[in-house]
C-alpha cells in the first residue's frame, strides 16, 4: 500500500547536516510515511555516502540527478513520491518528533484545505522562532509568510506545475505558495514550533539579498503573478507599507539601543561615519 505521507529531501554536498535531518525522519512518531532524497549532484564524499547509507534503509528511495537546482530536485522526488501528502525538506533543517502526528489529521479533516504548516524555531545562524503567517491574500503578496517544510496534497503541486526553475537563487516556495492561493487553496496552522530552520555561511537566502538579486526576484513573482498583483493591487501595496514601517521602527529602536548609542558615539570620536 501507498504511504500516507511522502518527506522529499533535496540533497547537494550536505554532509555535515544530512545525518541530523535524517534522524529527524526518522524519530517521526506518526510512522506511514516514505523517504524520497534527490542527490543533486553531489560531489562531496561524506555526502554521496550517507546518500550511499540510506538508499539501504527501509521506507527509503534515492535518486540521483546533475546539479540541477533545488526546485527540479524537489519536483523529481515529487513525481516519484506515491503519498497523498507531500511534505518538502530541507538537508540542512529538522523535524520535531511530532511534525507529522500533528500535522497530517489537520489535513484528513478537512478535504478542502490544501496546506498544514507550523511554527519555525530559527538555529544555527539565526535564533528565535518565526511565528508563520496568514496563508492568504494579501499577506503573501508581500512575503513568504510560511516555510517550505509545510504540509500540503499532491494535488496542489499537480495544480500549480511543480516548483519553477526560474527562481534557482531562492523563492521557489514563495512563487509555489502564490500559485496555490491563486487556485483557490487554503492553509491553516499549528501554532507549534515543529520545524528548525538552519542558517549556515552557505545558505541560500543569505545570497539572495545580495544587491540586486532580491529586486529582481521580487520582479520575477509580479511578472509571473501580475493578475494576482492587479486584482490585489491596494492590498499588496498597503502590506508593503506595513512591512516597511515596521522596518524603520525597528530600525529606530536598535538605534537607539545603549551599546549601539554607546558604538555610535565612540566611532563619531575616532572620526569613522556614522554606520548605514
Amino acid at each position: 500500500m501507498a504511504p500516507r505521507v511522502s518527506i522529499v529531501i533535496p540533497v547537494f554536498d550536505a554532509g555535515a547536516t544530512l545525518p541530523a535531518t535524517l534522524a529527524s525522519v526518522a524519530a517521526q512518531t506518526f510512522r506511514d510515511f516514505e523517504t524520497i532524497l534527490v542527490d543533486d549532484g553531489s560531489t562531496d564524499a561524506r555526502t554521496i555516502a550517507l546518500v550511499d547509507a540510506a538508499a539501504a534503509q527501509p521506507g527509503v528511495t534515492v535518486h540521483r540527478t546533475p546539479n540541477r537546482g533545488p526546485a527540479l530536485a524537489r519536483n523529481l522526488g515529487v513525481e516519484r513520491a506515491r503519498g497523498a501528502y507531500v511534505l518538502p525538506l530541507d538537508a540542512d533543517d529538522t523535524l520535531a518528533p511530532s511534525y507529522l502526528a500533528r500535522t497530517v489529521p489537520v489535513l484528513d479533516a478537512d478535504p478542502t484545505l490544501g496546506v498544514a504548516y507550523t511554527w519555525v524555531g530559527l538555529t544555527g545562524r539565526h535564533h528565535g522562532t518565526w511565528r508563520t503567517g496568514p496563508f492568504a491574500i494579501p499577506e503573501l503578496l508581500t512575503r513568504c509568510t510560511i516555510h517550505v517544510t509545510s504540509l500540503y496534497r499532491r494535488e496542489v503541486w499537480e495544480q500549480v506545475g511543480g516548483y519553477d526553475p526560474r527562481f534557482k537563487e531562492s523563492c521557489e516556495d514563495w512563487d509555489f505558495w502564490l500559485g496555490a492561493v491563486a487556485r483557490g487553496w487554503r492553509g491553516t496552522c499549528v501554532p507549534e514550533e515543529l520545524v528548525f530552520y538552519r542558517r549556515t555561511a552557505g545558505s541560500r537566502e543569505l545570497a539572495a539579498r545580495a544587491p540586486g538579486v532580491s529586486a529582481g526576484l521580487m520582479r520575477s513573482l509580479v511578472a509571473k503573478h501580475r493578475p494576482l498583483y492587479e486584482a490585489n493591487l491596494e492590498e499588496a501595496m498597503a502590506g508593503m507599507y506595513d512591512r516597511l514601517a515596521a522596518a524603520g521602527v525597528a530600525l529606530e529602536r536598535i538605534y537607539h539601543h545603549p551599546p549601539v548609542r554607546a558604538l555610535v558615539w565612540l566611532r563619531a570620536r575616532l572620526g569613522l561615519a556614522r554606520p548605514r
